[in-house]
């Protein structure tokens, strides 16, 4: 009876390519990664770009090259470059020094409303000061001792006052409110009560320093109405009430101009403008 054959072995020629270990797994030490799986030895010379001398002994390597474009160009696109600004918005210096965002317009530096109307408000009591003595010495009062006692009514309110020394206080407190208006604003562009509010005066050319000419004649046609004013009240009482509305016109100009300019200020050729951290001072002596 004949035997089973064996399990025949494969021979050489029966084996399959993946059952024969390569030459090199072959060679490969244990632990290490293929020979196909390494990367290929560094082949430039160290402190170099690839294509570049190696910088000499002593000097600093060169700068890596970078994307092509002008000094300050962004490396990404809509990357803002460094030190250029957003569009539409100037450069005020170093980081973190200029207005905030928003403000800076020639607009928005205009001194507002209210801020003049405290600032005038704020000048005229300084004066008052002044006026209230002036007004007091020139009440006739034995007179208005007499209308008291009779209890007749005053049907002619200058009757109680002596007109020369009105006149004459008047006259002293125009030539002070002048010299006040003018050499402050010459001197600082600012009054007290500019002070207060933190308004300026400038030329609205340049936003420079007002001259003397340009706050004499500011000043000269504010007074010129009040001093009418005075003369009409005297004079012609029933046109004492055009006079005024002049006067207010004046003031309220600022109302609807664009520049926030009264009428003084367009004669003047100035501007009243905010005091700000950011902005030059032009009176400020060097």
């Amino acid at each position: 009876m004949s035997e089973p054959p064996q399990n025949p072995q494969p021979g050489d020629d029966d084996r399959t390519d993946s059952d024969a270990p390569g030459p090199d797994l072959a060679k490969t030490p244990e632990g290490e990664a293929p020979a196909a799986d390494r990367p290929p030895p560094y082949q430039g010379v160290y402190g170099a770009a690839p294509g570049q001398q190696p910088p000499a002994y002593g000097q600093p390597a060169p700068p890596h090259p970078g994307p092509a474009g002008p000094p300050g160009a962004a490396s990404h696109p809509g990357q803002q470059p460094y030190g250029v600004p957003p569009q539409g918005q100037p450069a005020y210096g170093p980081p973190g020094y200029g207005p905030p965002p928003g403000y800076g317009s020639p607009q928005d530096m205009l001194a507002g409303r209210w801020a003049r109307l405290g600032a005038a408000i704020l000048d005229s009591l300084i004066l008052a000061v002044l006026a209230v003595p002036v007004m007091l010495a020139a009440i006739r009062w034995d007179r208005f001792g007499e209308i008291v006692e009779s209890g007749e009514p005053i049907t002619d309110p200058m009757e109680i006052y002596n007109i020369p020394v009105l006149l004459t206080g008047y006259v002293i407190v125009f030539l002070i409110g002048f010299g006040y208006y003018t050499f402050t604003q010459v001197r600082w562009g600012q009054t007290l009560g500019k002070r207060a509010c933190g308004i300026r005066l400038v030329t609205a050319a340049d936003q420079s320093a007002v001259s003397w000419g340009q706050v004499a004649g500011r000043q000269a046609f504010v007074y010129a109405i009040s001093i009418l004013t005075v003369i009409a009240n005297f004079a012609v009482p029933t046109a004492s009430f055009v006079v005024s509305l002049l006067g207010l016109m004046d003031n309220a100009w600022i109302l609807w101009d664009p520049r926030r300019q009264a009428l003084h200020d367009k004669v003047a050729g100035t501007i009243v403008v905010k005091v700000t951290p950011w902005t030059t001072d032009p009176y400020a002596k060097s």
